[in-house]
């Protein structure tokens, strides 16, 4: 049987075009079962589909839907294929929390993956080629007798049984970008999932709070080839918890010691996870860059949203990282349910005393399958009306949450725009160029907008132009909310 996996293409120039690790390693975990496997990202590569169909004849076609950004692709990919009778099936983050029945309700998809999709994709191959029944087939959900069938959820597998990623599925070059110095940096992978509880995360839905670490010999083997193969300089760990103790941090120190391989990496974990002397170490052997969710200044919020870190380690985390010398990156949300000013002024005096590099405030977004969310239907009564999939591509998530928290949208607007602009325009990121940020995002959408068709580019250019001179327009126009915060 022939697979296909695609990564559609998606208007959205914000975010960076990583490695597709997701169909990567369902595609080399079928490889190794013996099941012919092609992938094909139109994010980064302008194809036709029609080719990719006569060429390859797919027996069964995979589409990856990260986000909302990737409706418009996911739809005209899948009305392509549904023409030629091929069968199809969604998976991704974005069928982790959308309404199943929104999505069947298109009439363009037979079968819907949830979560990881390695284990339950070789089972659904197996079940089509012998003509089973999906009803045994856990992880999924299909359409029978005009009703969405959803089966049982699907145990997570155990991370060693997985090969390593076969990077030959794609042009790896085409993914290299530039961060804090990097020249050919790309994303990889060492773990699944997190354990923490935090209300806001999806990580609920995905990986219902559970993490699991892949052998490091594994791991490094892929490291191996990406640099001595393709040329790679730097490695951004995509984990949502790369290392849970300095002994997971120490392991992998002396992997890469031991490998001779020279690169530079960087992380996300969360506070107190590590201590001093593992940063320290860290530093050694080439990490250039950490990322922590802090989330909140106020100690009641942090315990609201359960996020689970120790409050007195903020400070002294972020003063380690400077010591050590690593960039440190602080990530806040602003505007949760309920938040009040003085919450909100917590966090910002926070940042303002943080040792910090790099200093984010997202706003709060409302995902009404995590608890979170659940918990503001309940208590707010607000819902997005979505009835239809198309109902989704209007969907602003910051619109959604605008009156759950007791600060004004135009105070939050004008923080986060501070925050943001002082980043963007930092210099001193790294010693081989100024400005690292800035050059970074310009070359994203630069390479970004050259594998977008007319209508797409066109649309997330006057987005993000209109995003800029909305955040430049909300610091130069209201110097009274930025002294009333002490950012003037």
């Amino acid at each position: 049987m022939n697979v296909l996996l695609i990564m559609p293409y998606h208007c959205d120039l914000i975010h960076t075009v990583s490695l597709p690790l997701g169909i990567l390693s369902i595609a080399s975990y079928l490889e190794q079962n013996g099941v012919n496997v092609r992938i094909c990202d139109f994010s980064v590569k302008k194809t036709s589909v029609k080719h990719i169909c006569d060429d390859f004849r797919p027996d069964i076609v995979g589409l990856s839907f990260p986000s909302v950004k990737a409706i418009d692709g996911v739809v005209r990919i899948s009305r392509y294929f549904r023409r030629r009778g091929v069968p199809i099936v969604w998976g991704g983050p974005f069928c982790d929390v959308a309404n199943t029945q929104h999505l069947f309700d298109t009439g363009l998809v037979d079968v819907i993956s949830f979560c990881e999709g390695e284990a339950t994709w070789l089972e659904l191959v197996r079940t089509l080629e012998n003509g089973g029944s999906l009803s045994g087939v856990t992880g999924i959900a299909y359409r029978e007798n005009g009703r969405t069938v959803i089966n049982p959820p699907r145990p997570f597998m155990d991370p060693a049984l997985l090969p390593r990623i076969d990077f030959s599925y794609v042009d790896v070059p085409v993914y290299f970008q530039y961060l804090y110095g990097c020249k050919k940096l790309v994303y990889v992978y060492l773990s699944k999932g997190c354990p923490a509880h935090c209300t806001f995360c999806v990580n609920t839905m995905c990986h219902r709070n559970t993490r699991r670490r892949r052998p490091v010999p594994v791991f490094m083997d892929e490291l191996a080839e990406l640099v001595e193969k393709y040329g790679a300089d730097g490695f951004y760990f995509a984990d949502e918890l790369a290392f849970a103790s300095d002994k997971e941090l120490y392991e992998v120190c002396d992997a890469f010691r031991a490998s001779g391989l020279r690169f530079h990496w960087g992380f996300q974990t969360r506070i107190g996870v590590l201590s001093d002397t593992a940063i320290r170490c860290a530093k050694e052997n080439g990490c250039r860059w950490i990322d922590f969710g802090v989330e909140s200044g106020n100690r009641e919020m942090l315990a609201k949203v359960a996020k689970g870190i120790p409050f007195d380690k903020i400070e002294s985390t972020f003063h380690a990282c400077s010591e050590a010398g690593v960039i440190s990156i602080a990530n806040f949300i602003i505007g949760f349910p309920g938040e009040t000013r003085a919450q909100f002024r917590d966090s910002v005096d926070l940042a303002r005393r943080l040792e910090s590099t790099q200093n984010t405030f997202a706003k709060y977004i409302f995902v009404p399958s995590t608890p979170g969310g659940q918990e503001v239907v309940r208590t707010f009564k607000k819902y997005p009306e979505f009835r239809r999939l198309n109902d989704y591509k209007q969907m602003d998530f910051f619109k959604n949450t605008q009156g759950l928290s007791e600060i004004p949208q135009k105070e939050l607007n004008v923080v986060q725009s501070y925050f943001l602009l002082n980043a963007i325009f930092r210099k001193d990121y790294s010693e081989n160029r100024s400005y690292d940020l800035l050059f970074k995002s310009v070359l994203t959408v630069w390479r970004r907008i050259t594998k977008m068709n007319f209508t797409c580019a066109v649309k997330a250019l006057a987005e993000i132009a209109g995003n800029f001179f909305r955040f430049i327009l909300d610091v130069a126009l209201h110097p009274g909310i930025l002294k009333a915060y002490h950012l003037k």
